[in-house]
């Protein structure tokens, strides 16, 4: 079968469900080099509009993790620029169709492949990152996009079974026509570690992430404060990690030495480097879909503390991988930390569950990718 797969995101879980895929299909993957943010290529050093993987500096590091040869870099521009949005659109179009995929999965409803979606809709295979919009994240101009894909194109794949049901319901879809998947760890971020010190002694808790008001991190905040009020801990330690603006004052925050703001977007080498010195990661959402921040963790096996919303406890298993709380209380977040803490044991345990599971067992991505072609199937 040969897919060919869009997508303006970053290479994250993109590289090893092609990795993945590519064993049983021919695979041809399109990404988009717009913000250097958003996948690490600096489209300033592209001379073309579309630029063979082969010729990319900042993707040789996985030659032998995906085909670069057919791997084709798009130098991107703002949807705002929409006339040379459409024809950047209509020269990814003309090559798709001398490619002639089977299938095509586009991860996005983003104008970048516009053209291609009006021509190839049928054989379109959409992923839906979130099947419900976060909440303060309901932007207009990107709700339109997505009602406008979700009309014109029939299959869709999810990356969790448990919004399925909800996710069929609201927008009354064919059941028939919505698959599901997941993610597995974001082996990735292995080929950017630079950190080669041995991990810390020390119990060393991290959030990371783009900073929003749906990730609840001051339940994390006030259940940190509190172990330090109540606890006589002098091992542990806080990091806050990632871009964006705190819906709260973290003044108060910042006299604690044993708390740590780095309020910056994180390359992979720093994303890398943080998870490996962790203990544990903490995800206090108050709302999620799935999350590529526990697939992070996961690629270090690293167990993860997370509330009970979205595909959550789905990725995790309570007590298996990590432990499942309860969402916006600082109280679970304190008893799942001293759990985890005084007990070494089990958070051992737990990375050797990861690993069993994600690298080798049920949630890998061959077994994810499995689902990927049946899906796909189901379409040609």
């Amino acid at each position: 079968m040969k897919v060919a797969f869009l997508s303006v995101f970053a290479l994250d879980a993109n590289a090893s469900l092609i990795n993945a895929l590519r064993k049983k299909c021919d695979v041809y993957f399109f990404i988009e080099a717009l913000y250097e943010i958003s996948n690490f290529i600096d489209k300033g050093k592209l001379n073309k509009t579309i630029t063979i993987g082969t010729e990319v500096e900042e993707l040789k590091r996985f030659r032998d993790f995906i085909s670069l040869d057919k791997t084709y870099v798009i130098k991107g521009t703002r949807n705002l620029n929409i006339l040379k949005k459409l024809y950047i659109s209509h020269k990814i179009n003309q090559l798709l169709k001398k490619i002639n995929p089977d299938v095509i999965i586009l991860d996005n409803s983003m104008l970048t492949y516009f053209v291609s979606t009006l021509s190839f809709r049928k054989k379109i295979l959409m992923i839906v990152h979130d099947p419900f919009l976060h909440s303060g994240e309901n932007i207009v101009i990107d709700r339109y996009l997505r009602k406008m894909h979700f009309s014109l194109i029939e299959n869709k794949i999810l990356l969790n079974q448990n919004q399925k049901k909800d996710f069929i319901k609201y927008h009354d879809f064919d059941p028939n026509n919505i698959h599901t998947s997941f993610l597995s760890v974001y082996n990735f971020l292995n080929y950017h570690k630079t950190d080669k010190k041995l991990i810390s002694s020390g119990f060393n808790i991290l959030f990371f992430g783009r900073i929003s008001p749906y990730k609840g991190i001051k339940y994390l905040l006030e259940a940190f404060v509190q172990i330090l009020a109540t606890q006589n801990l002098s091992d542990i330690s806080l990091t806050i990690a990632g871009s964006g603006d705190f819906d709260f004052d973290i003044e108060s925050y910042k006299q604690y030495p044993e708390i740590t703001f780095m309020n910056k977007y994180l390359y992979p080498e720093d994303l890398a480097n943080l998870i490996f010195q962790s203990s544990v990661v903490v995800c206090p959402y108050t709302d999620a879909t799935q999350s590529g921040v526990v697939m992070s963790a996961f690629a270090f096996k690293k167990p993860v503390i997370a509330s009970n919303v979205g595909g959550l406890p789905e990725m995790i298993g309570d007590q298996k991988m990590g432990l499942i709380i309860e969402p916006k209380s600082s109280e679970a977040i304190v008893n799942a930390l001293l759990k985890l803490y005084n007990d070494r044991d089990l958070l051992h345990e737990m990375s050797k569950n990861i690993e069993k599971t994600y690298f080798y067992g049920e949630k890998s991505w061959d077994a994810s990718a499995e689902l990927f072609i049946n899906a796909m199937e189901n379409i040609r």
